[in-house]
């Protein structure tokens, strides 16, 4: 079925509801377009953000490389503890 059939049989099974399946969705709608409000807002504060630097958005390759690097780091005990960081946070 397409777009255009999908939307047409819609209006007519809206224009016949009952007031149940109306509020139905009426929340289905608003909860929709909320979630889509949201993901634009966050769309937006991920583009005004820098991306240089540490902040630069990743390639799958680039997050899997970091990733394996991060993984030999902690085997080779190059990390710091919670005990060590919460002294180190005490001095700043």
């Amino acid at each position: 079925m397409s777009l255009a059939q999908i939307r047409e049989e819609l209006h007519q099974r809206i224009d016949i509801a009952d007031e149940r399946l109306l509020r139905m969705v009426y929340v289905m709608t608003e909860a929709y377009l909320e979630e889509e409000e949201e993901d634009a807002e966050l769309a937006q504060i991920i583009a005004k953000h820098d991306q240089s630097g540490p902040w630069k958005q990743m390639t799958e390759e680039e997050l899997m490389e970091d990733l394996k690097e991060s993984i030999a780091e902690i085997r080779r005990g190059e990390y710091i503890s919670i005990e060590d960081l919460e002294k180190e946070m005490e001095e700043w």
